[in-house]
């Protein structure tokens, strides 16, 4: 038998030389897609459901919010297990689904039933990132000697976040250190009781000082202007200027009420004599996170 075998092998040098090439090649490409990961992941399917009441002590959410998302989310299809925790203004649900369920499919069926749920106005449930405990596969840094550390978080923000989502099998980059850019307004209470307002008075005043409005159309001859008024405001120094109230044909303004300007908080990059910022990359569940790395954005 053996021998017959190679006298086919020997006369039909061409097909075997084929099948040998064509098995070589699959062995290499099975190689290359294997996923060798020092800590393989192991983990269920799960999906995390996350949603926010600020101010709120840990048993106000877990009666107004984490049990009413345990009504809508109970019975989902293919789930086998789910657990939650309530914290203070937080609220975490834990849905553990049966082996080999598509990720995708669960998370939409998770998706459409929180959209039932009863929660109080203003709590918006959302979906966690599709990534898993063992998914954080990348930590780099941003470095400048040109540029503040709100310029250089504005652009990992805003550019480089945006380039590294687009990577495939990346599920989310998250951000820190650097500088966020915002403006803080240091209320004085005693100088808005003079003016007999309120800390909710000024919070409408800014909120509405702060937007754009369209005028529609200014017609020329044959030609049509376009009407808008700015009103964003783009430093501190414009939030003093807010009106709070007319008194007697004078104008009262934030700025006799409060102090703003961007805050200088310390950050994660506080001791780094350059200014930088953090990232971190984290792929999704059954993906190798080997090849994830190592692909350019």
């Amino acid at each position: 038998m053996l021998q017959k075998l190679i006298r086919a092998c020997v006369q039909q040098r061409l097909p075997v030389l084929a099948v040998v090439i064509g098995i070589a090649a699959f062995g290499v490409s099975a190689y290359l897609d294997t996923a060798i990961e020092a800590f393989p992941d192991v983990t269920n399917m799960q999906v995390n459901v996350i949603a926010q009441m600020p101010g709120q002590a840990p048993e106000e959410i877990e009666r107004q919010v984490t049990i009413p998302l345990e009504r809508a989310l109970n019975g989902t299809p293919g789930m086998i297990q789910m657990r939650s925790e309530s914290l203070f203004g937080l609220a975490l649900v834990w849905l553990t689904f049966e082996d080999g369920q598509d990720g995708f499919r669960a998370r939409a069926l998770v998706a459409e039933r929180f959209q039932d749920a009863d929660l109080p106005s203003g709590v918006t449930p959302q979906l966690a990132p599709d990534d898993t405990p063992l998914g954080q596969i990348f930590q780099y840094h941003v470095v400048s000697d040109r540029h503040t550390p709100e310029q250089i978080r504005g652009e990992q923000e805003w550019t480089i976040s945006r380039i590294l989502r687009q990577v495939p099998g990346v599920a989310d980059v998250v951000n820190f250190g650097g500088f966020l850019k915002e403006y803080h307004i240091v209320v004085d209470p005693v100088a808005l009781q003079a003016h007999g307002l309120t800390l909710q008075d000024l919070c409408d005043v800014v909120a509405k000082s702060n937007h754009n409005v369209g005028g529609g159309f200014l017609h020329s001859g044959t030609q049509e202007l376009v009407i808008r008024g700015v009103g964003y405001l783009r430093d501190p120094h414009e939030i003093t200027q807010a009106v709070l109230k007319n008194e007697g044909g004078t104008a009262a303004t934030s700025a006799t009420t409060t102090r703003s300007g961007s805050p200088k908080d310390a950050c994660s990059c506080a001791a780094a004599r350059t200014p930088l910022a953090f990232s971190t990359r984290f792929t999704r569940k059954s993906r190798n996170s080997t090849r994830r790395s190592s692909r350019k954005g």
